[in-house]
């Protein structure tokens, strides 16, 4: 990146209120987008690590639901 931080807020702050709301709205969604990013690695290299990447959806959805029962099962509040 060409510009450090020390310039890129001073850019910001010669924008109108509207457009700092705006750019700041922006910056979130693409720390979101990111984390998902982030997240998605980290959870395909760890089904990559217990042999199970190329489980199908309904697979997991099925183990799923097996763990939820199980877990509803000895919970005494349930």
């Amino acid at each position: 990146m060409s510009l450090n931080i020390d310039q890129l807020a001073e850019q910001i702050v010669t924008l109108d209120q509207t457009k700092q709301m705006a750019l700041l709205e922006k910056v979130a969604e693409l720390n979101f987008q990111h984390g998902l990013v982030d997240l998605s690695q980290m959870y395909r290299k760890r089904l990559e690590k217990e042999g199970r990447l190329t489980q199908t959806a309904s697979e997991i959805m099925a183990q799923l639901g097996q763990i939820r029962e199980e877990t509803a099962a000895h919970d005494p509040v349930l």
